[in-house]
């Protein structure tokens, strides 16, 4: 493996263990605001957050990208670069701020003014990020990103339940994104020595890269926050609660392990774009860790949606049972589109990502809004959502295989080991739970179900997994990988 390689594989290591961290933090506090507040709280905050979100995301120019792939940055990129989020921040301050009372007439929720006001404050102090924090990235340095997004989610979390335990109030989870924001801005600066200073003179060629970017990540707005304002249009906050909770459930063991190993691939995949046989093997290793390691997790959620909520959220929050099941494995499946949309990108092919989530949008949409006057089933939604995606895949690995040699026979040979063993641990989890008998709803009786369910998945998946690639003569991939290093700990282990 070239130094390219390993930087990306360190990279990768690092993002991983945040992700795997921070969504610990993650989960505990929904754990344990779940069991403080109700969901009509978070369903209220979900109304608020998907209008800020559009905001956020028209914001959101794609410039960290622009510099990574652009190795002769000059000082001129990044204040031009800083310079724009912050006149953008003050114009999203300002027009949260002037959407508030007409997002409250269109929910019927008056309570949405206040928290608009807040957030559209936060708005304007998310702009004055230092941009120089984008070379821990470029240089491979993960280490202080792992320490700088990290330090800004403990901290959060910190006083977002001492607020809930004070309060039970929906106010908490504003403060958390308050406390989250701040200390962005704060810790940015603190890590890195670069003081940005005004400047427009890089402006267009920056927009220039990212203006397909800004379009993608607006039809992913669209694609994410259109249910949100369905549900709480033909439904109420209560059954937005449930479905935003649901779904954050349910995509936890997927989509939040490929926002890190993309952030530390995409480097990366910058530094060899200029070869497309090394790009495609690069991608390939890449595709079959994150099946590896992602699609597993995700069909155990969906299999264990009962005992989770149970165990996790409590009896108030049983109607998520449902979502997660089928969300679960939409969760599982996405994993396959993020990656080809990276491609896109670092070939300066943006414009193809937007395409692709534009259809998909285009058939959500108008099937969700189909879906909810006819029936509003909640589980309705989860199934049109799930549908949708799995049309839009093949789409997006038809152009893929149009920009560098890549034929479905390559994609089925990294990744038929793990699906076939998730076949298997799927089995092993429906006999397991078949097996033991439901003593009722509680906690106790759940929490022995998920234990023995979880132990058993696992345990079959990684003996089929492990037979299987014997079985293929172990070819190098992700089983090498991990097998290296679960030999290297025990035997760090077994000297101390």
């Amino acid at each position: 493996m070239g130094s390219v390689g390993k930087q990306v594989t360190t990279g990768a290591a690092w993002m991983v263990g945040l992700k795997l961290i921070e969504r610990s933090i993650g989960m505990l506090s929904t754990v344990i605001l779940a069991r403080l507040l109700m969901p009509e709280d978070f369903g209220l905050v979900a109304m608020a957050m998907a209008v800020v979100a559009l905001l956020e995301v028209l914001g959101q120019f794609g410039f960290d990208f622009a510099l990574i792939r652009n190795r002769t940055a000059t000082r001129a990129h990044y204040d031009s670069a800083w310079t724009v989020s912050v006149c953008y921040g003050v114009i999203a301050g300002v027009t949260i701020a002037g959407l508030a009372i007409p997002a409250s007439n269109f929910f019927d929720e008056p309570r949405l003014i206040d928290i608009l006001y807040v957030l559209g404050a936060l708005a304007v102090l998310q702009g004055l990020e230092n941009i120089g924090t984008v070379d821990f990235r470029k240089d491979f340095e993960f280490r202080k990103d792992f320490t700088l997004l990290l330090s800004k989610k403990l901290i959060a979390f910190i006083f977002t339940v001492a607020l809930a335990l004070i309060f039970r109030s929906y106010w908490a989870l504003i403060a958390g994104t308050a406390i989250s924001r701040i200390m962005g801005v704060v810790l940015s600066y603190y890590l890195h020595p670069y003081r940005p200073n005004i400047n427009f003179s890089k402006a267009k060629e920056l927009f220039g890269f990212s203006k397909w970017i800004v379009l993608t990540r607006v039809i992913q707005y669209l694609g994410a926050q259109g249910p949100t304002f369905l549900i709480a249009r033909h439904m109420d906050a209560t059954a937005l609660g449930f479905y935003r909770v649901g779904r954050e459930i349910s995509t936890l063991p997927t989509s939040e392990l490929i926002f890190p190993i993309m952030r530390a691939v995409f480097p990366g995949y910058s530094a060899v774009a200029h070869d497309k046989k090394l790009l495609a093997k690069t991608f390939l290793n890449v595709q079959a860790a994150i099946v590896t390691l992602t699609f597993p997790a995700g069909v155990g959620i969906a299999l264990l949606a009962d005992p989770i909520v149970m165990l996790l959220l409590g009896p108030n929050w049983l109607d998520a049972i449902p979502l997660i099941q089928i969300l679960g494995f939409y969760g599982a499946i996405s994993v396959l589109q993020a990656t080809n949309f990276s491609i896109f990108t670092v070939l300066g092919k943006p414009h193809l990502s937007a395409a692709i989530r534009g259809f998909e949008v285009m058939l959500l949409l108008p099937s969700l809004g189909a879906a909810l006057t006819i029936n509003q089933s909640l589980p309705g939604v989860a199934l049109t959502i799930l549908a949708v995606h799995a049309i839009s895949i093949p789409v997006s690995m038809y152009y893929l295989s149009k920009l560098i040699p890549i034929s479905a026979k390559d994609r089925i040979k990294v990744t038929w080991r793990p699906l076939v063993a998730t076949g298997a641990m799927l089995v092993s989890v429906i006999s397991v739970t078949s097996a033991i008998p439901a003593n009722g709803n509680g906690v106790y009786s759940s929490a022995i179900l998920l234990s023995v369910a979880v132990l058993t998945g696992a345990v079959i998946y990684a003996l089929s997994l492990y037979i299987l690639w014997g079985a293929s003569k172990k070819p190098d991939g992700p089983e090498k990988v991990l097998l290296e290093l679960f030999s290297k700990w025990l035997g760090g282990a077994r000297n101390e």
